[in-house]
């Protein structure tokens, strides 16, 4: 899945258990195609967590957020700033 085929989704709160663990909510597993033993990669962008399934290369993920970015006119530093102040609906084309 491209990042280009999201569908828009609210975001999801989720507690993170002993050791780090946290649940990834059934409908994001479904949509992805995550189940039991699935690696994923994790990546710190900011304060922010990105996790991917294993089979999406870090260059690919890279270069289609800076697309997007660039197609949106996103400026990052005002992306991460509103990202800190509080909650929000993310949406996708």
């Amino acid at each position: 899945m491209s990042i280009n085929n999201m569908e828009p989704v609210k975001s999801k709160k989720v507690r993170v258990w002993g050791k780090g663990q946290l649940t990834i909510p059934v409908e994001i597993r479904e949509k992805l195609d995550i189940k039991e033993n699935t690696y994923l990669e994790i990546f710190q962008v900011g304060k922010a967590i990105i996790a991917t399934p294993e089979r999406l290369v870090v260059k690919e993920l890279a270069d289609n957020f800076q697309k997007e970015m660039l197609k949106d006119n996103v400026d990052l530093e005002k992306l991460l700033r509103d990202l800190r102040e509080g909650d929000h609906e993310y949406k996708t084309d």
